[in-house]
């Protein structure tokens, strides 16, 4: 197996304290998640005098940047991190330190709130709630679904955009300085940036996984037109993976009250009787999946046909996403991170295209490893 010479630098509130951490560094490691999770280093040291657990502490909140530089395969680089955890332990002593990518007093994490936006895209809203964090905006998408009103109740600014991104999947992502949206399934759709071939790539270990018994076929998306008084004046829709989307219903004045005038305030009339609308429901159909696969019902408001299909769709690939995973384990590698698709030969029927939904870059004693966690692409939709 070749042997790759790595060496680590880190720079700690402007200052360079390469030297100090390699004389007592014991391990080293980075994460990298596509989405959900904030992205973490971790730098284990020896600590016999106690120096590190006292006079050199980091303080929490502090800013650090570390690298990793490859003989002959570039450089690994974590961007601005936030120390977040300590942790000191013996015997003998140990010195640990725990970054995150999110700075610890940004509130889009932490503050609770509750409001609703209206008449506003994923991007604008997305755009609104950078802005309020003090955050650069990528929107790397071309879903950017429009919403006639959604409410935000009693949840972080990031919690709520990383829900409209799971129904418009889209996925979401904060670093130190960006919050990002990009649309998995396009990332998905990339070329690989490298082929691992089993006995001729330097892999280490790996394992794969492919379930079947959860399944999904369809998901149907199920709302309350209130411009309609019954759910007669518009029938189901379905979709399907390859087909084209119905047409949306024109819309209706109906009065839901029973009654075909209002008094001068806009206010229903006295004694008039509230009707519900019927339900009524659009449907995406996943056809590679048996027709035994189960049906995943969601009711969830929306302004439009259009809108219940997009939402189907979305949630139907988030349910049936991770059907085959796997684990790589590789020498040491900087071009692999999160989001970036390689190509997998030699496992018999786990060959294909995979995303990295997690890259973990570990040096210690051992050197310089790469564990991948991976699930394979979805081409369908």
């Amino acid at each position: 197996m070749e042997t790759l010479k790595t060496t680590l630098s880190v720079i700690y509130a402007d200052t360079d304290i390469t030297t100090e951490i390699n004389e007592d560094l014991l391990s080293f490691s980075y994460t990298d998640c596509i989405d959900d999770e904030a992205d973490e280093v971790s730098i284990t040291l020896k600590d016999p005098d106690g120096k590190w657990a006292g006079a050199w502490s980091p303080e929490r909140g502090a800013r650090l940047n570390a690298m990793l530089f490859t003989e002959g395969r570039g450089v690994l680089d974590t961007g601005l991190m936030s120390v977040d955890r300590l942790s000191t332990s013996g015997s003998p002593r140990v010195f640990s330190l725990q970054a995150v990518s999110i700075p610890l007093n940004n509130t889009i994490r932490r503050t609770i709130k509750s409001r609703n936006f209206e008449g506003l895209t994923l991007k604008a809203i997305a755009a609104q709630i950078a802005q309020e964090a003090e955050l650069e905006l990528l929107f790397d998408s071309q879903n950017n679904p429009e919403y006639d009103r959604v409410d935000q109740r009693q949840e972080s600014d990031l919690a709520f955009v990383k829900r409209l991104g799971d129904e418009a999947g889209v996925s979401v992502k904060v670093s130190d300085t960006q919050l990002i949206l990009f649309d998995q399934a396009s990332y998905e759709n990339k070329d690989p940036i490298k082929l691992y071939y089993l006995s001729l790539s330097p892999i280490l270990s790996w394992s794969f996984e492919m379930q079947q018994s959860e399944r999904y076929r369809s998901c149907t998306v199920k709302w309350r037109d209130i411009r309609q008084k019954t759910a007669s004046a518009a029938a189901p829709a379905k979709i399907r993976a390859a087909a084209t989307s119905e047409q949306e219903p024109a819309s209706s004045n109906v009065d839901i009250y029973g009654t075909n005038f209002e008094d001068k305030a806009g206010t229903k009339p006295k004694g008039a009787v509230k009707q519900k609308a019927e339900y009524i429901e659009a449907t995406f159909v996943d056809e590679s999946v048996d027709e035994s696969g189960q049906t995943y019902v969601l009711k969830k408001r929306c302004s439009s046909f259009a809108e219940a299909e997009r939402l189907a769709k979305a949630k139907l690939r988030q349910l049936n996403l991770r059907q085959t995973t796997g684990t790589l384990n590789v020498v040491g590698d900087p071009e692999m991170v999160a989001g970036s698709v390689i190509a997998l030969g030699g496992f018999g029927g786990m060959d294909g295209n995979y995303i990295i939904e997690r890259a973990v870059h570990s040096m210690s004693e051992q050197g310089y490893r790469t564990e991948l966690n991976l699930r394979k692409v979805n081409l369908s939709y």
